[in-house]
């Protein structure tokens, strides 16, 4: 399958009074399944001696990539794109009355409004802050877990991987995966960067994120895949709430010839889910699985089965050194130690621990007048 995208963007600015300046930018897309999208965005930004303040807002499109919309893997993940047909597990499986039709993906729309502050304070300190409040409609899910057979993406007929069994003319234990949308998230983030130059060869950085969103409250119309039960993988915010670089730097000594950095990253501890690949601290050291509620049919528990679960993500704080010898005008090297202290570093569900690791290098430069005789 393939898809067809174009469009344009504008952007004006004009000066305003008091030292501000009026950004404005509009975007048109034409896709050829989805249609037509505007998106626009304003800006007003106050200069001031040493930095500037902004304030903005945007509304922008997210349409599902080809993948959500017409994936095929392994008989296990389905494309959403023109709906799933499907016979709900507990179904009378003979009734053709009982095939279910998944909601078509539609394209989320998000609106956010940013306002921050970049520029020196002083004269050694440097900040950069960025506050975001985004509110997104039809908010894209991770693929979930859906409890039924599969029979049909859009018109084409489909084998599922997991087709259950079928007794006394109920189906059982049947399932697959896809792509949904919620109905309405907001998201709210805080963004914050700052420099200190103690002198021209001694520096400190660091940099802090925080997340949130009421994506993690019960909300009955963010039951994505429509099975009665807002569960534990619809409302998780599959993303650390904080997390933080601190980096102290030594540049230009002896002769500015040698630098050295030594930095440290926290990401706090959170749980990840996505199809069948699951990171909880709940589950750790079992195969995963995440609550469904109970059967409307039978009363019984559901329980929907993943992968195993290696525990949670993030919840470390590592530390990495760099240095380096500039050898002469043409030659330098450099020596890296990443994870010094080896913390238990774990940032993907479906990779390896991140162990310490140590790396040189070796940097030639070629002067253009070389290479121009050569």
């Amino acid at each position: 399958m393939y898809a067809t995208q174009y469009g344009g963007v504008l952007q004006l600015q004009k000066l305003l009074p008091w030292n501000c300046r009026f950004i404005g930018a509009i975007r048109i897309d034409q896709h050829d399944k989805i249609g037509a999208f505007i998106s626009p965005r304003v800006a007003v930004q106050k200069n001031l001696q040493h930095g500037s303040f902004r304030i903005t807002w945007g509304r922008a499109y997210s349409i599902p990539n080809l993948l959500f919309q017409s994936a095929q893997v392994n008989g296990i993940v389905f494309g959403n794109g023109d709906g799933i047909s499907y016979i709900p597990n507990n179904s009378v499986f003979s009734e053709h009355a009982s095939v279910t039709i998944t909601q078509p993906l539609k394209p989320e729309e998000v609106q956010t409004w940013e306002l921050g502050y970049r520029g020196a304070v002083g004269k050694r300190l440097f900040i950069d802050v960025n506050y975001y409040t985004g509110f997104s409609q039809n908010f894209l899910t991770p693929n979930l877990h859906v409890g039924g057979r599969a029979l049909r993406v859009g018109n084409i007929p489909v084998t599922p991987a997991f087709s259950g069994d079928v007794i006394n003319d109920t189906l059982k234990n049947a399932s697959f995966f896809t792509w949904f949308n919620y109905g309405k998230v907001k998201v709210n983030g805080l963004d914050v960067g700052i420099t200190y130059s103690f002198s021209n060869k001694i520096s400190f950085t660091t940099k802090y994120s925080w997340l949130n969103s009421d994506i993690t409250k019960e909300n009955m119309q963010n039951d994505a895949n429509s099975d009665g039960y807002h569960s534990t993988e619809e409302r998780s915010l599959n993303a650390p709430r904080n997390r933080g670089v601190a980096m102290l730097q030594f540049q230009n000594l002896f002769q500015r010839e040698f630098f050295f950095r030594i930095a440290t990253r926290f990401v706090e501890q959170y749980d990840f889910y996505s199809g069948n690949l699951i990171g909880t601290a709940a589950g750790e050291g079992k195969r995963g699985r995440v609550y469904g509620g109970k059967d409307p049919g039978t009363g019984q528990d559901r329980w929907h089965w993943k992968n195993f679960d290696w525990g949670p993500l993030g919840g470390f704080v590592s530390v990495d050194l760099s240095t380096g010898w500039k050898l002469n005008e043409t030659t330098s090297v450099a020596v890296n130690v990443t994870n010094l202290f080896n913390a238990k570093q774990r940032e993907l569900v479906s990779a390896p621990l991140i162990r310490r690791l140590f790396s040189a290098e070796l940097k030639v430069h070629v002067p253009e007048k070389q290479k121009t005789k050569s």
